[in-house]
């Protein structure tokens, strides 16, 4: 089994870049292979439907990366109730044209950090739903955390109790990950 992974925010060291670390480890102690992508780094421009023939290399890369996969593993930060407009743009780059849409089949699961109360709750439930209607097996809920510089410290989760819920989570999405690559 193979994970693609990375964060949708683009901000350096991000509370979601942590979080996917952390899920990351938990994957690698599972057993997972991992293929972690720098969204940031990757620098993918706006989406054109004019470019739809000549996609930028960033974008063929991601979409390699994501068929290689059996699962996508997104951790989405809440920007205004919703999950940030960049990572709109690169599904939508990714999925043109609709035959070569990477996604279709692939097992998603979604994770997300933010410093207020919402644990990035509505953001999560916008993305599962343009996840759906890019062929992803979604997994139901998803694993956030609120006040997350009060949760988390260089050696991860501080209270075990959120520690043992993303592992939790993380053993349903290895559990779907096998189920669906039989």
């Amino acid at each position: 089994m193979k994970v693609f992974a990375f964060s949708g925010s683009l901000r350096t060291g991000s509370w979601n870049e942590q979080l996917l670390a952390i899920a990351a480890r938990g994957l690698a102690a599972r057993g997972v292979a991992l293929d972690v992508w720098n969204f940031k780094a990757a620098n993918v421009p706006i989406y054109d439907p004019d470019t739809d023939g000549a996609p930028p290399a960033a974008v063929v890369d991601f979409k390699a990366r994501v068929r290689g996969a059996t699962g996508v593993l997104i951790a989405c930060p809440e920007y205004n109730y919703s999950y940030p407009g960049a990572l709109k743009n690169l599904l939508d780059f990714a999925s043109r044209p609709p035959a070569e849409n990477p996604f279709k089949g692939r097992v998603t699961a979604q994770l997300g950090a933010t410093n207020g109360p919402g644990g990035t709750l509505q953001a999560q439930a916008m993305l599962r739903h343009v996840l759906a209607g890019l062929g992803c097996h979604t997994l139901p809920g998803a694993f956030t955390v609120s006040r997350f510089t009060e949760a988390v410290d260089a050696q991860g989760f501080k209270e075990p109790r959120q520690q043992q819920t993303l592992d939790a989570f993380l053993d349903r999405f290895v559990d779907e990950l096998r189920l669906r690559s039989r």
